[in-house]
């Protein structure tokens, strides 16, 4: 009898102690970013004969944008993981033109949901972890405004789209022995793969309205969360 109970023992240690290895293979962190950096519309296509000095976003723009995002991040074995978020943007893009011999200045700006999905490869270090992503960024919902300032520019319609981006990131995360608690800091390029590069393809006619949708995004990050 006392043998079976030793050999009952030693089994339930071996299945407890694999049960807690198998359990450490996998990890968890959840939190909250915060996210600022530029916008930027790229220089179209085969602009019209006679609108290549006008409005309309015939040339290159740039502007600021910044945001709010939640996140959440599976790992298996610390190195290989997936990053979810639900990110709010808020962006902006302006360009600066001279309409007889006045200056001028029109203005997108465009609030929006975007989902990005990011597969993450990461790097161990003594102070946390280093990363290097990739993936889709969705957009979810928009919502957009055009404005123009000077005396001799006319305000237009702008039309919301949901265009898909190309993200890449990298970043480092900080951990705080004992606490679980995590500080990511990161950096993110987003490149518009639905945008065309032909300008009658960025602009509808009937009702004319010209497409809001950044051409690439540029987002500096940092955040708080933790690992469970």
């Amino acid at each position: 009898m006392k043998r079976i109970a030793l050999l009952g023992f030693g089994v339930g240690m071996y299945l407890a102690s694999h049960t807690a290895g198998a359990v450490s293979l996998i990890d968890h962190s959840a939190g909250l970013k915060l996210t600022a950096g530029a916008d930027i519309w790229s220089t179209p296509t085969n602009v019209p004969i006679g609108f290549q000095n006008g409005a309309g976003f015939v040339g290159s723009a740039g502007g600021f944008g910044y945001g709010v995002m939640p996140y959440y991040e599976l790992r298996i074995i610390k190195l290989v993981g997936v990053e979810a978020d639900i990110n709010y943007q808020h962006g902006s893009f302006h360009r600066n033109i001279s309409l007889n011999s006045t200056d001028n200045t029109e203005t997108i700006t465009m609030n929006s949901w975007r989902l990005p999905i990011l597969a993450k490869l990461n790097i161990p270090l003594g102070l946390g972890r280093l990363w290097f992503g990739l993936g889709p960024e969705f957009t979810l919902a928009q919502s957009s405004s055009e404005k123009s300032e000077g005396p001799n520019i006319q305000s237009y319609a702008t039309k919301d789209v949901k265009p898909t981006f190309f993200t890449g990131g990298l970043g480092l995360v900080i951990e705080l022995p004992l606490t679980g608690i995590e500080i990511p800091v990161e950096f993110r390029a987003s490149k518009n793969l639905s945008q065309p590069s032909n300008y009658v393809d960025r602009v509808d006619t009937n009702p004319p309205a010209l497409h809001a949708e950044s051409s690439w995004v540029y987002r500096l990050g940092v955040g708080l969360g933790v690992q469970f």
